[in-house]
């Protein structure tokens, strides 16, 4: 049985649409609700260390992680879905790229728009322009994978990296200020994504 702790976040959506894509059966667990000396709360904490969601726990391997990308990893493993297997080494790497990507560029330049930006009465205009600069370098660099050869998704065929950025679309504008269609390869990237019915299940949840 797979547990995930979470509370309403983007990151945690990125692995709700991961695990609706794989039809994987899981137990939702709201951070907020666990109590000291339960099982929830011991293995809560034997996954995340540092006690951030997205968590996860799986006692039927007895895995238990933290970080969206190391569990959605996991997860395509488990399945053998939406990551090619290490015999298509080319393909494989093109997916692990992008994934990598979003963690270490796209979540810290919006986290960077949160912070200095959303979370500041009189955002700092070094601070605030130089956020938007991350953001719109890294929105730039998808948008340019999506027009390799008219690619329809990040790595080629739909998978996992597809997943793990598609949460930050949704609120771009709102969050970031810079409207969607200034990148229209990106934008019909997340329309095409938003339709699939496993990613409206795991939005809706």
């Amino acid at each position: 049985m797979i547990k995930l702790f979470a509370h309403p976040s983007q990151s945690v959506l990125k692995v709700q649409i991961a695990l609706a894509e794989m039809d994987l059966a899981y137990v939702q667990v709201n951070d907020h609700t666990l109590i000291e000396g339960t099982a929830d709360y011991e293995q809560f904490y034997r996954a995340s260390p540092t006690g951030q969601v997205p968590a996860l726990f799986d006692s039927d391997t007895d895995a238990a992680l933290f970080e969206s990308s190391a569990i959605m990893v996991y997860l395509a493993e488990k399945t053998g879905r939406f990551l090619p297997p290490p015999n298509q080494p080319g393909k494989r790497a093109e997916v692990i790229k992008w994934l990598m990507f979003e963690a270490a560029s796209l979540t810290p330049a919006m986290l960077e728009i949160y912070h200095y930006t959303l979370q500041v009465e009189d955002a700092h205009p070094y601070a605030a322009g130089h956020a938007r600069a991350n953001v719109r370098r890294a929105l730039g660099a998808l948008q340019g994978a999506l027009g390799l050869s008219g690619r329809d998704y990040l790595a080629g065929e739909y998978s996992i990296a597809d997943m793990i950025v598609y949460p930050w679309l949704p609120i771009l504008e709102e969050f970031t200020g810079i409207p969607p269609n200034d990148y229209p390869r990106l934008q019909a990237w997340a329309e095409r994504v938003g339709a699939r019915e496993a990613v409206k299940r795991a939005e809706n949840k």
